[in-house]
């Protein structure tokens, strides 16, 4: 086996997913019901979304939905370019 193998010498635990990066390989192992902040590419500075609450993930669409006011909010995870974790 070789350092450059494509594990590294460690077996892989996760599914491979077409849903890639860092803040994708998070939403996967997040608890339900976490408070976030999230900031959004493609809109100029990164558009700021305040107090939502992570309800699920789906490794097969990308789609990660949190609820804000009781509203669902669905976004791809791929479009997410920061996390913020809330203690309030």
């Amino acid at each position: 086996m070789s350092l450059f193998d494509s594990d590294c010498g460690f077996k892989r635990t996760r599914k491979v997913s077409k849903c890639e990066g860092c803040i994708c390989d998070l939403l996967c192992d997040l608890n339900v019901g976490t408070e976030v902040d999230i900031f959004l590419k493609g809109t100029g500075d990164g558009e700021e979304i305040m107090d939502l609450r992570f309800v699920s993930f789906d490794c097969k669409t990308c789609c990660v939905t949190f609820v804000e006011d009781d509203y669902p909010f669905i976004v791809d995870c791929r479009n997410i370019v920061a996390i913020r974790f809330r203690n309030d």
